[in-house]
């Protein structure tokens, strides 16, 4: 008789999902969507790391509030501040951050989990990403001001 409450539990938790809008600041325009950028004109690099990241994608599912925007998945076993570089084919480089904190939790099978907090971009306006009355907590809306 196998007495571990842990047999045969997978451990592994799902990924973090971060949601990144490039948005118009005067408009409101998704500048993915405006500008016909694809995930060829995008990279995504993490800091002090040289080769892109290939976590993420650009949402295209015409009809969802999300369609057009980044969304990067992020699998973390450790606490710290995680920085990010977005670059997308004509327009200025987007940074941006997020801290994740070691918090101990009940579970036998799992000593610990790594909420995510703290997604802001360090170099760019931004506001919280809200679609309709829902406010994403790992979702941000990059605020361009573009020449006119």
């Amino acid at each position: 008789m196998n007495l571990d409450p842990c047999a045969g539990i997978l451990n592994e938790s799902p990924p973090s999902k971060v949601v990144i809008a490039l948005t118009d600041k005067q408009t409101g325009d998704n500048l993915i969507l405006k500008n016909g950028l694809t995930a060829a004109d995008l990279k995504i690099t993490l800091a002090g790391i040289a080769t892109p990241l290939t976590n993420w994608r650009v949402v295209n599912s015409p009809g969802s509030p999300m369609n057009g925007m980044l969304e990067l998945a992020v699998f973390h076993e450790k606490a710290g501040e995680f920085r990010y570089k977005i670059e997308a084919k004509g327009l200025a480089d987007v940074e941006f951050s997020y801290a994740v904190k070691q918090v101990k939790s009940d579970s036998p099978c799992k000593l610990h989990y790594y909420p995510l907090e703290g997604l802001k971009a360090t170099n760019q306006d931004y506001v919280k990403l809200e679609i309709g009355d829902k406010i994403y907590p790992n979702g941000i809306k990059v605020l361009y001001s573009l020449e006119r």
